[in-house]
C-alpha cells in the first residue's frame, strides 16, 4: 500500500510504507563488500603487479599514485555535486550503481591486463586505466553513503543498514587480502600475467553483479523537499571557511 508521510522535521517526505527486509539490508551491505574486494585488490596488489609483473619502474608508479590522489581531490566533490543534481525515478544515489558498475568492472580488468607495449606505452596504459578506475570507484562508493538517509526515516533502521554494511565491508577486505595471491597462483599456473588477469575478471564480475544487486533490491524512500543545489565553487568556499 502506497502512502506519503511528512517527516517531523518537515525537510523530507517518505514515499511508500516502509517494509524493509533482511534482503534489502544485505543488498545494501553487498555494495560495500563489492567495493572492498575490488578496491582491496587494487590497493594491496596493483603496485606489485605494475612493478613485478607489468615491468614498470617503482618511481614512475609512485608518481602515478600521487597524481591520482590529486584527481581524487577533484573528482570526489564533483561526484557529490552530480548526486545532488540527479533526479530519476530510481532516486538520487541508487542509479549510480546501475550506470557505473559495469564501466568500473571493465576498467578494473584493463588495469590488470598486461598489454604488449613498450615502456612508454605501458606507462600511458597504467595512467589511463588506474585513474579511470579511481574516478569510477568514487562514482559507486560515494553513493553508498549518500543513499543511506534515503533508505529509511527510522534512525534504528539506519543503524541496522550501517551495521550490515560495515560487517560485509570488513568481510570483503579480509577475503581479498588472503585470496588474491593463491588465486593468481592457481589460475595462472606459473604465469602471473594470466593469473592476475583471470583473478581480476572474476573479481570484476562479482563486483558488478553485487552492485547491480544493490540497485535492484534497495529503494530510496525518503526524498528531500527543498535542498540548495551545490556547486563546485560553493563547495570549496565552504571547505575553506574557518571554524
Amino acid at each position: 500500500m502506497k502512502m506519503t508521510q511528512t517527516l517531523p522535521a518537515g525537510s523530507a517526505t517518505l514515499t511508500n510504507a516502509e517494509n524493509i527486509t533482511n534482503k534489502e539490508r544485505l543488498s545494501y551491505g553487498a555494495s560495500d563488500f563489492a567495493c572492498n574486494i575490488a578496491n582491496g585488490m587494487v590497493g594491496t596488489y596493483l603496485m606489485y603487479y605494475y612493478t613485478d609483473v607489468f615491468g614498470l619502474a617503482a618511481g614512475a608508479i609512485g608518481t602515478l599514485f600521487f597524481i591520482a590522489r590529486i584527481v581524487d581531490a577533484i573528482s570526489g566533490p564533483t561526484w557529490g555535486i552530480m548526486i545532488d543534481r540527479t533526479h530519476t525515478r530510481w532516486g538520487k544515489s541508487r542509479p549510480f550503481f546501475l550506470w557505473f558498475s559495469i564501466p568500473y568492472a571493465i576498467f578494473f580488468i584493463l588495469a590488470f591486463t598486461a598489454v604488449p607495449l613498450g615502456p612508454i606505452g605501458k606507462l600511458v596504459w597504467a595512467y589511463v586505466t588506474y585513474i579511470a578506475i579511481d574516478i569510477l570507484y568514487l562514482g559507486i562508493n560515494i553513493p553508498i553513503t549518500s543513499m543511506l538517509p534515503s533508505l529509511t526515516a527510522s534512525p534504528q533502521e539506519r543503524v541496522r543498514f550501517s551495521t550490515v554494511r560495515q560487517v560485509l565491508a570488513t568481510a570483503g577486505a579480509t577475503l581479498i587480502s588472503i585470496m588474491v595471491l593463491p588465486a593468481v597462483s592457481l589460475l595462472g599456473q606459473g604465469n602471473d600475467k594470466k593469473g592476475f588477469l583471470v583473478t581480476a575478471i572474476l573479481v570484476a564480475i562479482v563486483t558488478a553483479f553485487l552492485l547491480l544487486l544493490t540497485f535492484k533490491n534497495t529503494r530510496e524512500r525518503v526524498h528531500p523537499r527543498h535542498q540548495e543545489k551545490l556547486s563546485l565553487k560553493n563547495l570549496f568556499r565552504v571547505l575553506q571557511r574557518p571554524e
